[in-house]
């Protein structure tokens, strides 16, 4: 067994380094400027990546409405992710894209939505790999920026051509590769067979980044160690704990991983709404909130009636009391758990002395 101090800790996508390479995922509806800065404040995360963003999309006045693409000089080095299937409306968008300041352009060959697979986005290009290339060529030729690549294993287990993905990808000048190894068909059930991240690793000599039921620490430390991956990238996990890229860096030192307990989870939420009110109308900012809510591990008894209520608020003040009600409890007992040993110790020293 390799031990966490022999795991790799950094990967280069061109002349960028990413350190630590535990990196947060791209994912449509969370990812955006507010969560990733939060998550950043944490600890333990190497980079960040935006949301999702059609080609079509980008330009000054689409951007305006949809904002997929503001951030923050903290977010560095950040990768902004374009989806798309025309080569030269994709390059401009890669043109575009770098000139509003990405460190690295993402292509998304991954997502499984049938929206986005209907209009031969994402997954669909898995099945048209010659157009990928053209694709990706144009997008390499467009920009002087590093450009990586997002994909799944295949169409479905009649159609698996990750391999051929990834070299195809590494010829085209891609510098990095994102597998989350699910077919498109899968979406999001079964299991991520990691077999397949160490298969694409094998096949290309540029860095390969592994995703796809990372849920723990631990989790992320066995697959880097058993795929031979460069680094490990986390998302629905992240949403359930935010904590885990901190605790990734603890237990790779072997030092004690933070547990965080109610008052740490309760700062997280409501640190969270005052940043979203911050850059957004309220209604905006009540949806982000029910969505990571429904994934949050809050870890307490009664935290199915806290979604549901939370879920139910009809503004952002009946959130925050909502939230304020049910973590009072379990905040007053810990501390008042804390203060009873504290008293116990000093009881104890006076009777010794």
């Amino acid at each position: 067994m390799v031990s966490y101090s022999e795991l790799p800790t950094s990967y280069q996508i061109a002349h960028i380094t990413v350190r630590p390479n535990i990196v947060l995922a791209p994912m449509v509806g969370v990812t955006d400027s507010v969560f990733r800065r939060l998550l950043l404040s944490l600890g333990g995360l190497g980079m960040v990546t935006t949301e999702m963003t059609n080609a079509a999309s980008v330009s000054p006045k689409a951007m305006k409405r949809h904002r997929l693409l503001e951030f923050l000089p903290e977010e560095r080095p950040l990768a902004m992710q374009l989806s798309g299937n025309d080569p030269e409306l994709i390059a401009e968008a890669a043109r575009q894209v770098e000139a509003l300041g990405a460190d690295i352009i993402d292509i998304n060959c991954g997502c499984p939505s049938p929206k986005v697979t209907g209009g031969g986005h994402g997954s669909a290009l898995l099945r048209d790999l010659p157009k990928m290339g053209r694709l990706l060529t144009a997008v390499r030729s467009a920009v002087s920026i590093p450009v990586t690549l997002k994909f799944r294993a295949g169409w479905d287990d009649e159609s698996l051509n990750y391999e051929d993905t990834a070299r195809l990808a590494e010829d085209c000048g891609v510098s990095a590769l994102a597998l989350h190894p699910r077919t498109k068909a899968q979406g999001y059930a079964g299991s991520a067979d990691w077999r397949r991240v160490a298969a694409a690793k094998r096949v290309v000599t540029i860095p390969v980044i592994g995703s796809g039921d990372v849920k723990s620490a631990p989790d992320a430390l066995l697959q880097l160690a058993e795929s031979g991956a460069d680094g490990v990238m986390i998302g629905r996990g992240a949403m359930a704990n935010p904590w885990i890229f901190r605790q990734v860096e603890a237990l790779r030192q072997g030092q004690p991983m933070f547990e965080p307990g109610p008052a740490d989870k309760y700062d997280f939420l409501m640190r969270y709404m005052d940043m979203l009110l911050e850059v957004m109308a309220e209604q905006q900012a009540i949806g982000k909130v029910k969505q990571l809510i429904g994934q949050f591990s809050v870890g307490f008894r009664g935290a199915a009636q806290l979604r549901r209520d939370v879920q139910h608020a009809r503004t952002i003040q009946e959130q925050r009391e909502t939230i304020e009600r049910y973590f009072e409890p379990f905040i007053l007992g810990r501390v008042a758990a804390e203060l009873v040993s504290q008293s116990e110790v000093m009881e104890g020293a006076l009777v010794e002395s």
